[in-house]
């Protein structure tokens, strides 16, 4: 067998987009609900390695350094020798200068994260697809409404408690909470853009849930057309198993048929208990999967 050869990207362009192109065809005929996509070459990054044996193309990886640490996306690997991707690894670890690194893999390629993982990487969240379909509506002792700025200071308290819920065992995010003042800042945002479609869950009690939905742009290879994502959900502590959570869901769901989407996109840290039962549980299947790893 011919020696493994790595070559800069920029020598063989055209050739790691053929290999993107051939991934995506297998992973479109995994997961249908991918978009469609006919020129490859403007989605792969401008830095990176190709892989040849005998003079082929076999594998490539390309991305970037952001901050402290080193990201491969969507569009960052594709191969045909998967073992390959850790030669490409090897070189370009000692290159970027960084200790920490996270990569986007097709959720259907189990040769490729099976190599991923024998370098040590390890699952850190999930991008999930489901058809919009009708499911039957779920009866809780409240309502479910459009939120209104009125309803600000309920919904940074809930975006608080997810943030909380992330950064203690087993997820340990790492991250801090943005201040109060910050959060009242995004929301501000969010009454302006009718990109963001906020919903909340109310009885007696007040807003005990809310659910966010959001047009997020096409073009990468991940949003299929007529899409909306499911960018934010959470309930407080105290309801948490009365069926808020699923009315909330089934609301979404209604509404997003009835504007004429047709798949609904969500994600969540796979190391969140919570998160990853209820969205599998809510018939959404892995698109990709986000690899990470730090070296100590």
């Amino acid at each position: 067998m011919a020696s493994l050869e790595i070559h800069p990207l920029s020598e063989l362009r055209g050739e790691a987009a053929g290999l993107l192109a051939e991934r995506f065809a297998r992973q479109r005929a995994a997961e249908p609900l991918l978009p469609e996509v006919d020129d490859f070459e403007p989605h792969v990054p401008a830095d990176g390695h190709v892989a040849t044996r005998g003079g082929n193309a076999v594998a490539y990886l390309a991305g970037a350094v952001d901050g402290d640490m080193a990201r491969w996306l969507f569009a960052g690997h594709a191969a045909r020798e998967p073992e390959a991707l850790r030669d490409l690894f090897e070189v370009q670890a000692g290159e970027l200068g960084v200790s920490r690194f996270t990569l986007t893999v097709p959720a259907s390629e189990r040769d490729v994260i099976g190599a991923w993982f024998r370098l040590a990487f390890g699952c850190q969240a999930v991008w999930a697809v489901r058809e919009v379909d009708e499911v039957e509506p779920v009866e809780f002792a409240g309502t479910i409404r459009p939120a209104t700025p009125d309803d600000t200071e309920a919904l940074i308290d809930l975006d608080v408690l997810l943030y909380t819920h992330q950064a203690v065992t087993p997820s340990f995010s790492g991250l801090e909470p943005p201040t109060r003042d910050g959060l009242r800042e995004e929301f501000a945002e969010v009454w302006q853009d009718d990109s963001y479609l906020p919903f909340v869950a109310e009885t007696d009690a007040g807003v005990i849930g809310a659910l966010g939905l959001y047009r997020r742009p096409e073009g990468d290879l991940r949003v299929p057309s007529y899409n909306i994502d499911l960018a934010f959900a959470a309930t407080r502590d105290e309801v948490r198993g009365s069926g808020v959570g699923r009315a909330l869901t089934a609301f979404a769901f209604a509404w997003a048929l009835e504007n004429g989407f047709r798949s609904m996109t969500v994600d969540w840290r796979s190391v969140n208990l919570l998160s990853s039962r209820f969205w599998t549980n809510r018939g959404f299947r892995p698109q990709y999967l986000r690899l990470y790893r730090a070296v100590p």
